[in-house]
């Protein structure tokens, strides 16, 4: 009978001792998940408006003054008629778009609930187009428009947080708030919509309008949130309906951006037209 050279006797010494190893160690595991009800607190933005009164005032004289919605440059897409309105349904389009909402028809009938005379303004981008006007007050005599309101800034705020309260029940004390800390950040959304105002005639800037909007009653919300039980990690916050789950600027629903914009458009109204 062959014997085994001493180096193959060394090699299945390491193999033995390897696969034992391998047997022994300990199964890896994965860490578990804990989904909470939370509750969330943040500070949402103040509204400010900043007006020049006196270049205000002509208002008082003038029984409809006239206004044209200025399209920023990104939209001008949207001159004619509102093209990439996708509200007929009140359905989402899956990218939660600013400009996927009726956005300029519903300031536009605010504007004329309002007293204003509101001029058509794929004419007014038109006129602004021609090279061979380069004076505001030939403006205000080609469109007969006092007013220009131009929407610079409509947009989803975010409010930054890495912690979140939750209540448990008791028998002896009822509901008991607690905190839970994350070891990362996720965010509460808003919407922040400006206007800015110019007077045609002299080409003046009077004035700037910013409205922020705050999608829970009291600036508190209730969603589920789901922690990572090993490294403490938190996921967005979400709201499950069904089978679908929203979360991020997903919470803030095509009706409630359009309620938003409504509001934030009767509240410029009332500040301009100063009686």
């Amino acid at each position: 009978m062959r014997t085994p050279s001493s180096s193959a006797v060394t090699a299945m010494i390491i193999a033995f001792f390897a696969l034992l190893a391998v047997a022994s160690a300990p199964t890896p595991q994965i860490a578990s998940i804990s989904k909470y009800d939370g509750i969330f607190r943040y500070t949402p933005g103040n509204d400010e408006i900043v007006t020049n009164k006196s270049k205000l005032e002509f208002i008082k004289s003038v029984n409809n003054p006239t206004i044209v919605l200025r399209v920023p440059d990104a939209n001008k897409g949207v001159l004619e008629e509102d093209k990439n309105v996708k509200s007929d349904g009140r359905k989402d389009d899956g990218n939660n778009s600013l400009y996927n909402i009726n956005v300029y028809n519903i300031i536009e009938k605010e504007l004329l609930k309002g007293g204003f005379t509101v001029r058509d303004r794929a004419l007014f981008q038109k006129v602004l187009g021609d090279k061979s006007v380069n004076d505001y007050s030939k403006i205000k005599e080609l469109t007969e428009t006092d007013l220009i309101l131009e929407l610079s800034t409509l947009e989803y705020v975010s409010y930054p947080f890495n912690s979140f309260d939750v209540t448990t029940q008791t028998r002896r004390n009822g509901g008991v708030n607690s905190r839970i800390s994350c070891s990362n950040y996720s965010s509460i959304y808003g919407l922040k919509l400006e206007f800015r105002l110019i007077k045609v005639k002299e080409n003046d800037f009077i004035g700037s309008f910013t409205y922020f909007y705050s999608m829970c009653p009291d600036n508190t919300c209730y969603y589920s949130i789901n922690v990572n039980n090993g490294t403490h990690g938190c996921s967005e916050p979400f709201l499950q309906q069904g089978n679908l789950v929203y979360s991020g600027i997903h919470l803030i629903s095509q009706a409630n951006r359009e309620s938003f914009v409504k509001q934030a458009s009767q509240k410029l109204v009332n500040a301009i037209m100063i009686r």
